[in-house]
């Protein structure tokens, strides 16, 4: 048996490896803190660092600390990493009331990064055996590294579009007033989305136009506290109605994420329309699209969760004006 593997050294190399794990974790909290109170996130290497590093480090940590030997299989610890780190996420949210609509969309990339540090870690004890230790603390530093290297560029930004339609049992004008007015709205009203019967995010209330014609406002509340406005850009009656999306206040970030806030460095909700083409048969055609901007080094992940969660927050909102024009019809 070699000197590293007496009882006393083999002691000694435990001892260093779960103090290394302890340093590491607290040092990637203090680091993910950070991140989220500062600007040190804005940039393209913070970013990077917070979707992809942090979970990176995790996962290879908790490889680390369960298996210190290496020798447990690391498909089953890499899998036990992901689900701690999902556990962790829990935590944070309900102790530090992180927002769930931005720990539903980390949830994937953050897997799959742990997944990969704990493989990463894996792959170092079957190659270096005893300096294994060495390099998996390289690991710990690799966010730090990141961040060192400061924002060398600011995150991209891509512009996405959402869009469903419907076609209602109604001719235009009979439509056209739903979209001028909607009050009294209820949470029976509509259909079941993710994003507001998973996500939580409240359902609208009302949205009332104050004025006509380009220039007019569309006040908008959803639930008891949001509130924002839509300032009309295009009036066209029974055809056309679009608007500049306006946050006089953070309400909406308040009472859903405050890290996507709809006008935030990370995500701008910038215009939206309806359009109406009548149908031959007496129907109409409604049709309700959202421009929007992102910034983060996942845009176009983010663009799928932008179809799940716009998507689905817009069909909630065609239902209830589809469901008041045929009412009044029938």
């Amino acid at each position: 048996m070699s000197e590293a593997l007496q009882p006393k050294g083999a002691w000694i190399w435990v001892g260093a490896r779960l103090l290394l794990v302890f340093v590491g974790l607290v040092l990637l909290a203090g680091l993910f803190y950070a991140l989220g109170g500062t600007d040190a996130g804005a940039g393209l290497s913070g970013g990077f660092t917070a979707l992809f590093g942090l979970p990176f480090c995790l996962g290879a940590i908790i490889q680390f600390g369960i298996s210190p030997a290496g020798r447990m299989d690391a498909s089953w610890t890499a899998a036990l990493a992901g689900f701690l780190l999902l556990a962790a996420m829990v935590i944070v949210g309900v102790f530090f009331r992180e927002g769930l609509i931005c720990m539903v969309i980390l949830a994937v990339p953050w897997w799959i990064s742990a997944w990969l540090g704990a493989l990463a870690v894996s792959g170092l004890h079957a190659r270096f055996r005893q300096r294994a230790v060495l390099h998996s603390a390289g690991l710990i530093v690799l966010p730090f590294a990141l961040l060192l290297l400061g924002p060398l560029a600011a995150n991209p930004t891509h512009h996405f579009e959402v869009r469903r339609s419907m076609v209602i049992e109604a001719v235009p004008d009979q439509v056209w007033p739903h979209l001028l007015s909607l009050d009294g709205l209820s949470d029976e009203e509509g259909v079941w989305t993710i994003a507001q019967d998973v996500l939580r995010i409240p359902r609208p209330r009302s949205a009332l136009v104050v004025g006509e014609g380009v220039g007019a406002v569309r006040l908008a509340r959803w639930g008891e506290q949001i509130g924002f406005e839509e300032h009309v850009t295009g009036w066209s009656p029974n055809s056309h109605l679009a608007w500049r999306f306006v946050f006089p206040d953070d309400s909406i970030a308040r009472h859903t994420d405050a890290h996507i806030g709809p006008d935030s460095e990370f995500l701008g909700i910038e215009t939206g329309s309806y359009t109406l083409i009548p149908l031959a048969d007496g129907r109409t055609r409604l049709t309700l699209t959202t421009r929007y901007r992102a910034s983060s080094p996942a845009n176009h992940y983010s663009a799928v969760w932008g179809e799940i969660i716009l998507g689905g927050i817009q069909r909630n909102i065609l239902t209830v004006i589809a469901d008041r024009s045929e009412a009044e019809t029938g």
